[in-house]
């Protein structure tokens, strides 16, 4: 029985039954939610090489499909799936640890490797079948057994680290797999316990641009300036509190590791968005704060050298805080990781300190939302210009610029200073 059929006989169970285990679930306290099933088609060219059924129940995601074996024969690089037995569909799994199975008439779980339950023990991430082959047949195992080992605490075994290397391998991760199932495997190795040991080994391995870059570019940014960030990530998130506190790194913690992956494109916020979009299909909210970012770096620089010389006035913050909305500690925090990469930690750590000081000290940290003491028809009524034009937003801007520096200055105060402004705002 495949998957599918496995999964229409269940739903035509349910429609008949289900109400009674419906009931036990809420007296479990259980979402007594069983969904329709949905089929997932193979896709042997992306290396999707079995179809598969997917609902959720209970509260719980599950997956239904057959056992199976792979055959491979000389005319395709495709494995033809057949039916198989328990210990053939567990020899084809990406890791020992991930292929045990739980045998529910006897209750009882079952390591058809043999190695499943020890390697789980001794915290090892190996495959079934010979690495290479193992790869070669889905290069996305590689991607797999990172965010295993990063997840679980596990050490990748020595033989499946030496094929992860293999250029023949990283070439088929590039062409091969689609870039949606690469971005699901680095997402969750983002978003998971220990993103910095994951990250680490896409670069040990070196598909730091396989993974990151779009696969039509020959060159790519260094990856040594990618595990810089890292590293200047991790660091900041183990001792420098103030700066968690200020910035709040871990609030979002998949777009902070997503910012430090693509600090190598500083010098360009398009190919870095172009980057992030065909190499991992990020999505447009995370590629526009990647992009603003590198935008909004030289503003960021130029405000913290003012406050870090002492010569900086409210406005001066508050105006760069206003252009990145709410989006200011990730821009912040990708600026700093950058000049971590560039420089050393101590010092750009005690410049970006400095700067998060003088935002909360001066209130900045909601600047993007202090309302206008003015709005557009106001300012057009005060300066005798019943149209609007180009001229409206510098008056707009300077008046967040001045008011920014007399915070508790009135409308009529506002009105006056824009009056006095008509040739600086272009009104001549």
């Amino acid at each position: 029985m495949t998957g599918l059929q496995f999964g229409q006989a269940m739903q035509a169970f349910m429609k008949e039954h289900g109400e009674q285990y419906e009931q036990e679930a809420i007296r479990q306290g259980i979402n007594h939610q069983v969904k329709d099933i949905h089929k997932i088609a193979a896709n042997p060219e992306k290396s999707k090489h079995l179809e598969t059924i997917t609902t959720r129940m209970f509260g719980m995601d599950v997956d239904f499909v057959n056992l199976r074996k792979e055959v491979y024969d000389e005319e395709s690089r495709n494995p033809q799936m057949e039916f198989g037995t328990a210990e053939e569909d567990a020899m084809r799994r990406d890791a020992t640890v991930n292929a045990l199975f739980y045998n529910l008439d006897t209750q009882a779980v079952e390591d058809f490797t043999q190695r499943g339950l020890q390697d789980m023990e001794n915290k090892i991430i190996r495959t079934p079948l010979a690495p290479y082959q193992t790869f070669k047949d889905d290069p996305l195992r590689v991607l797999r057994l990172i965010r295993f080992a990063s997840r679980l605490g596990y050490e990748i075994e020595a033989e499946a680290q030496q094929a992860m290397q293999d250029k023949t391998i990283h070439e088929a991760l590039r062409h091969k797999i689609s870039r949606e199932r690469v971005g699901v495997e680095v997402m969750k190795v983002m978003a998971g316990p220990d993103p910095h040991t994951g990250l680490k080994y896409i670069n040990d391995f070196d598909i730091y641009a396989t993974v990151f870059a779009d696969p039509a570019d020959k060159e790519c940014p260094e990856a040594r300036i990618a595990l810089l960030a890292y590293d200047g990530l991790q660091k900041i998130l183990e001792v420098k509190s103030s700066i968690c506190l200020g910035l709040k790194p871990k609030q979002d913690q998949a777009l902070s590791w997503f910012l430090a992956a693509y600090v190598p494109w500083l010098e360009n916020s398009a190919n870095a968005n172009n980057a992030a979009w065909e190499g991992i299909k990020a999505t447009n909210s995370m590629r526009k704060v990647l992009k603003e970012a590198i935008d909004y770096r030289p503003g960021i620089v130029k405000a913290i050298d003012l406050v870090v010389d002492g010569k900086a006035t409210r406005a001066d913050v508050g105006m760069i805080l206003r252009q990145c909305k709410d989006a200011w500690r990730s821009h912040v925090l990708y600026s700093l990781l950058c000049d971590i990469a560039e420089a050393d930690f101590t010092s750009a750590t005690d410049r970006y300190q400095t700067f998060i000081t003088f935002v909360y000290d001066q209130q900045l940290e909601d600047a993007h939302t202090i309302a206008p003491l003015l709005k557009g028809d106001k300012i057009k009524g005060a300066l005798g210009e019943p149209k609007g034009g180009p001229w409206l937003k510098k008056a707009v801007d300077l008046l967040a610029e001045w008011q920014f520096n007399h915070p508790d200055a009135t409308k009529e105060q506002a009105i006056e200073m824009l009056s006095g402004k008509k040739a600086e705002i272009g009104l001549g």
